[in-house]
């Protein structure tokens, strides 16, 4: 006479369940620990993507600076680091500046724009002037490679407070 089954389930499912339980308990500890670790510090340094941006060819966008004044690079990603990208000088392989598209503290409304009659940048919101070294606004770093690749570090330059 066949046995019914009782409300135990089977061996192999108990096993499964218990393993699954296990795992879901040491994610939460990991998540737990990894948060923890995260907010201990002040803040948390988050770096999303490659901090170099490549440009092109430096004697290319040299010359279409020359012809049409600096490059707008707007931040695709999240918008926060747009950058002007201007070259000073006649040589392709130096006289290259980069810097934000917004002064310091700026609403996102607020920026500089390009001035052609006086080689400089104005606020759109408070009128101040920059040169075109864009002095006074957050610096990148600009390099040119052996081969002419134009590069900027989207990591801010360490500006001496004066």
């Amino acid at each position: 006479m066949p046995v019914a089954q009782g409300d135990r389930p089977p061996a192999r499912q108990a096993l499964l369940i218990g393993l699954g339980a296990l795992c879901g308990v040491l994610a939460v500890a990991f998540l737990v620990t990894r948060f923890d670790s995260l907010t201990a510090g002040d803040e948390a340094d988050v770096e999303l993507g490659d901090p170099l941006f490549s440009v092109g060819q430096a004697d290319e966008i040299a010359s279409v600076i020359a012809e049409n004044g600096p490059l707008l690079l707007p931040d695709a990603a999240s918008g926060s680091r747009d950058v002007w990208l201007h070259h000073l000088g006649d040589a392709a392989e130096t006289g290259w500046v980069a810097f934000a598209v917004r002064p310091p503290d700026a609403p996102r409304e607020c920026f500089v724009d390009w001035q052609p009659e006086d080689r400089s940048f104005t606020d759109t919101c408070d009128g101040t002037t920059y040169p075109e070294t864009g002095e006074g606004l957050d610096q990148y770093a600009v390099s040119v490679s052996p081969d002419g690749a134009l590069t900027i570090n989207l990591n801010p330059l360490e500006v001496p407070a004066g």
